[in-house]
Parts: structure tokens; sequence; C-alpha cells
């Protein structure tokens, strides 16, 4: 009979074969569903197109004798035709942000913050939107998808604002509390940045604050708000390719706080 010390490490070595191997499952499947969204989406797109091209010929052939009723229709239809258009372009990022490369280099987020800030100056005068902002860290990442990140965050925040009531936002760097560190399960020999994003809009039920990071998720309508719910997907894609984490917590109109914890480095 073997001795209990051999039998203990041969089972040590029987589950890390099968952790092993578990992953690599995790990882073909996962593969294999992001292959299936690319090829879906791009595949879309073909009747798409015609169906647009169609509804433009129908259009300009009829145009002399439209009606408002079939003006309606046809406004309906393109705009659902746009809606279609616009979650397969969703998908297709949040496929791309999955998969690409991280190449992370040194990225202030005080500079990437001020390119958003400038690139939608004219969006934020219109919507009446403030934004202060405290000094932003250096970390290591991908600038072009922090700054995709902190657009869709602020720009979700612009959408879901209080009618006739212009917005503010405050963007704020926080230490990182120990027992934030323990819950989320951050590396003790790393230095975290945390940042909240915190604004005045319609906020929404705080039992749907997992919920509304998930693809296709809308808690208002489209009525109400325009939207494709992949901004918020988009941004978790982002954070966890950085090795960090994101949740929001509010109140039904009074407003969200979203939370960031990023990484200062990556080893």
């Amino acid at each position: 009979m073997k001795p209990p010390e051999m039998l203990y490490q041969e089972r040590i070595n029987q589950v890390e074969t099968e952790l092993v191997h578990a992953r690599s499952l995790i990882n073909y499947y996962k593969k294999a569903h992001e292959d299936f969204i690319m090829i879906a989406s791009h595949d879309l797109q073909a009747p798409l197109r015609k169906l647009s091209t169609f509804v433009e010929r129908l259009v300009y052939k009829f145009q002399e004798v439209k009606g408002d009723e079939v003006n309606n229709y046809v406004e309906r239809i393109q705009s659902t035709l746009a809606g279609m258009r616009k979650m397969i372009d969703g998908l297709s990022v949040l496929t791309y942000t999955s998969e690409a490369s991280p190449g992370f280099a040194k990225c202030s987020l005080d500079e990437i913050l001020q390119q958003v800030l400038t690139d939608f100056a004219s969006l934020f005068a219109e919507a009446n939107t403030t934004i202060e902002c405290t000094a932003l860290p250096v970390i290591d990442g991908n600038a072009v998808e922090l700054k995709s990140l902190f657009e869709n965050i602020i720009l979700n925040a612009v959408k879901f604002q209080h009618k006739d009531v212009g917005s503010k936002i405050q963007i704020t760097t926080m230490p990182v509390s120990d027992a934030e560190r323990n819950k989320f399960s951050f590396d003790a020999a790393s230095s975290y940045h945390k940042i909240v994003v915190t604004d005045n809009g319609v906020g929404f039920d705080d039992q749907y604050s997992d919920k509304i990071f998930d693809p296709f998720i809308r808690l208002h309508g489209k009525s109400d708000f325009e939207g494709n719910g992949f901004g918020l997907a988009l941004c978790k894609k982002i954070i966890e390719k950085h090795h960090g984490f994101i949740y929001a917590k509010s109140n039904k109109n009074s407003g969200s706080s979203f939370i960031l914890f990023f990484p200062e480095t990556h080893n």
C-alpha cells in the first residue's frame, strides 16, 4: 500500500491536470463563442445593406405618391435598420475588444480624459453638462481602449440625465482600502488606483447593478433613451483586460456612481 504522502501528492497532481484541462476547455469554448459572434455579425451586414438599398429605391420611386402614413412607415423601417446596424457593430467591437492583444504602455489618464473632453466639447455644451475632475494617475494600459472606456462612461452619464436639467459629472481618485483589496482579491504586491465617476442623472434600481454590464441589457425604454446596450459591457471588457474591476451603485432618480479599479503596473 502506498504511503499517505504519495497518495496525497498523486491526488494533487490529478487535480492540477484536471484544472489545466478545464482551463483549456473554457478557452476553447470562449474562442468558439467569440468566433461565432464575429462571423454572425459580419454575415448579417450583407442583408441589412440590401434592405437599406431596397428601402431607398422604394422611397425614390414613389416619392411623388407617398402620404404621411407611408412616410411614417418608411421612417420606422429606416430607424429599425439603423438600430440593427448599431447592434451588430456593437457586437463586433465587443468581440474585437475581447480578442485583441492589450499592447500596454504608460498612459496618463489625465491626458486621455482631456482628449475625451475635447472631442465631445460641443455635445457637453449642448447638453448643459459640467464635468469636474481631480488629478488622475498614470497606469500601464492601452490608450485607445482606456479612451473608449472613459468615453462610454461619460456619455452614458450624459445620456441618462433628467430632462431639462443639466448633468453634473464628477471624476475623483480615491485610495483603495484594505477591505476593497480583500473583497476583490487584488494582488497584495501590486499598487491599485480607484477612480469614481458620479453623476446626477436618472439612476437605476440598485438590484440591477451587476446586470447593467451585460450586453443587450437596457433598464430604460428606447422611447426615453436611445442606445443598444453595449457601452457598459465594453467598459467591463476593457477593465478586465487591464486586470482591474468595475462596479456600479445607484438609487433610482438620484444619480449613479461607477467605481473603477486599475493596477498601476503589469508585471
